[in-house]
């Protein structure tokens, strides 16, 4: 593909539909049923049609495009290999999470205490089930098209799978937003997802920014947290999430983003996480003169032409959590933000060296890592399953076919199948027909 190509892409997917809420409206009138809308009775049915499964697969091409179109790749790291762990993540998940999704469906209860589950902890802020793990399920998804690009699957194997990892994904969407587009890009970009209390108590509680030496040290915090998050995960976007916006009486917005920064999911913390609570969480209110905002999918916030949001910022509150399974939220005051702030900062320094120290294959394989147990552990852990499947189910071993896909994937091969798989919706192949369903 050349450059030229490539761009082209980049403007309509696949030369016809747009990006936002026109490209939603496109993409959704090309589709033969409503499948991307939830509803209390369409989330129940344990099977989909041949016609519904496709339709899915579809708008998630065009989901996936929206989100990263102006991003191509998601760039590159020089010392993380992302599109190496990410390709053969994706393929692990495929081939490993549809059974897990079952047995987590079976412990909620069935369908309706899955979408439950989902609204339960949605509502809650510095908790991992939120709007951007309503959206993962996208990456399994992903998994089983770049299977069948290597040659290895075809794309009417695995239906049941297939059928399985659509409606976990569906009623989760359904339990995080409620009845509609279960994708953000669907309402707006608009992920009010918090119960309407805890918009309450982040205003009663607001600390008013005092002048513009405070503004910067909020800023600050912000990208320090995010940072450490950030390295944290391996360059992954699970340890941030944003909500909102929610609009104040007084017509002020209010946008609500947790950090996470104490995980022991990952052994290579050591401790440069030391002194850290498991998330920190924002509450930020901005004034009139701030730009519209917008999240997308994966909870990142966008601005109209990309306006710098900050110098409208009033109040900014700081909470911290300290156990992935608490529920309380502690306010915490200026000295306690700035002892945060450093000990995120020097943490960025001892994950820096620590992930430098290892070899090619442990940084692919941590990015695997956490690309499974990310995208499962906030389900799993709820539901009291996360250590028999790591325990039992053999959770972080590569199945066979993840094996046998490593090669290709990670001796250069994800680099030409990242981009058409963005861009050009390859990873999300139809069913088309089969007889065997």
């Amino acid at each position: 593909m050349t450059d030229i190509d490539f761009e082209a892409m980049l403007q309509r997917y696949r030369g016809i539909h747009p990006l936002g809420s026109a490209g939603d409206k496109s993409i959704a009138a090309t589709l033969k049923t409503n499948i991307i809308d939830t509803t209390d009775h369409n989330v129940r049915p344990n099977r989909l049609s041949v016609e519904e499964i496709d339709d899915y697969l579809a708008y998630s091409g065009w989901n996936l495009w929206d989100l990263l179109a102006r991003r191509s790749t998601e760039g590159e790291s020089g010392l993380i290999p992302r599109q190496e762990y990410e390709t053969v993540a994706f393929v692990q998940q495929w081939l490993k999470f549809p059974h897990l999704y079952d047995r987590i469906t079976e412990a909620a209860g069935g369908s309706e205490g899955l979408v439950d589950l989902a609204r339960s902890h949605a509502s809650q802020p510095a908790d991992k089930l939120n709007n951007t793990r309503a959206w993962v399920n996208i990456c399994t998804l992903m998994g089983r098209g770049l299977l069948t690009s290597l040659g290895l699957q075809q794309p009417h194997d695995r239906l049941h799978e297939l059928n399985t990892a659509i409606q976990f994904q569906r009623r989760i969407q359904h339990g995080v937003y409620g009845p509609g587009r279960g994708f953000i890009s669907g309402r707006n970009y608009k992920p009010r997802v918090l119960d309407q209390e805890w918009i309450d108590r982040f205003y009663d509680e607001r600390q008013p920014v005092a002048d513009d030496e405070h503004r910067r040290f909020c800023r600050k915090f912000n990208a320090a947290t995010e940072v450490f998050g950030f390295l944290l995960m391996f360059d992954t976007r699970s340890a941030t999430n944003t909500s909102g916006p929610y609009e104040l009486p007084n017509g002020d917005v209010m946008l609500v983003r947790d950090h996470f920064l104490l995980e022991p999911l990952y052994p290579w913390m050591d401790d440069a996480a030391g002194g850290l609570p498991y998330c920190v969480t924002q509450a930020m209110i901005f004034d009139g003169s701030a730009p519209e905002f917008n999240i997308n999918d994966i909870g990142t916030t966008f601005t109209t032409g990309h306006a710098d949001y900050w110098n409208a910022l009033t109040h900014f509150t700081v909470y911290r959590k300290d156990r992935w399974d608490s529920t309380e939220l502690v306010s915490l005051n200026l000295d306690e933000q700035r002892d945060i702030l450093q000990r995120s900062q020097q943490g960025v320094g001892k994950l820096y060296r620590r992930i430098a120290s290892m070899s090619r294959r442990d940084r692919i394989m941590a990015g695997v890592l956490v690309y499974t147990r990310e995208m499962m552990a906030p389900f799993a852990r709820p539901v009291g399953l996360w250590n028999s499947f790591v325990e039992e189910e053999q959770f972080d071993e590569l199945d066979p076919l993840t094996s046998q896909a490593y090669f290709p994937l990670t001796n250069g091969h994800a680099q030409d199948l990242l981009p058409p798989a963005f861009v050009m919706g390859e990873a999300f192949i139809p069913i088309e027909h089969s007889a065997t369903w």
